[in-house]
């Protein structure tokens, strides 16, 4: 085993636990911070495994945008303590029941890939310049989807405009 292995599996398991703690977390703030580590540790495997653009897209989208969209609204909100009514308690149950599900959910992805027959494929080079081979793959075989994702976008902001104006009148 490598140092490489050695490193992606001490990441994959602090995201596991970042990600079980979130569904854990009696309190939503909590939650949160948890949250914003699963998303880095996400981006840490992105880039064990040579996607930096994507590495860099889920700091900037996730961590950046989203995590810190989420801490605001529960600093705004009127509820700052974020723990809801009967979770004092710790059961052992609500701390087991997420182990089971993500463990039932990954045998049954063991079990759908072997039934699939698909093979590892061979190794291919590397990518060196991967912004630049998204960017003309976006804007070349892709384009038609890339439209139709930003007129999507569109429509849901027009969408949430008219839902305001239609709470504040």
């Amino acid at each position: 085993m490598t140092v490489s292995d050695v490193l992606f599996l001490a990441i994959c398991l602090i995201t596991l636990v970042a990600a079980w703690r979130v569904v854990v977390s009696a309190k939503v703030m909590h939650a949160a911070l948890w949250l914003g580590l699963t998303f880095f540790g996400v981006a840490a495997v992105f880039l064990m495994l040579s996607a930096d653009f994507v590495a860099a897209a889920q700091v900037l989208v996730y961590v950046g945008a989203i995590t810190v969209l989420l801490i605001f609204g529960i600093m705004l909100s009127e509820g700052t303590e974020g723990t809801p009514r009967g979770s004092e308690r710790s059961s052992l149950g609500r701390k087991v029941a997420p182990v089971g599900a993500a463990a039932g959910f990954a045998a049954l992805m063991v079990y759908l890939y072997h039934q699939a027959g698909l093979r590892q494929p061979p190794p291919a080079e590397v990518a060196t310049d991967t912004p630049r081979a998204i960017g003309t793959l976006l804007f070349s075989d892709f384009v038609i989807p890339f439209e139709v994702a930003s007129l999507v976008l569109l429509v849901g902001m027009v969408g949430a405009i008219v839902l305001a104006m239609r709470e504040e009148g």
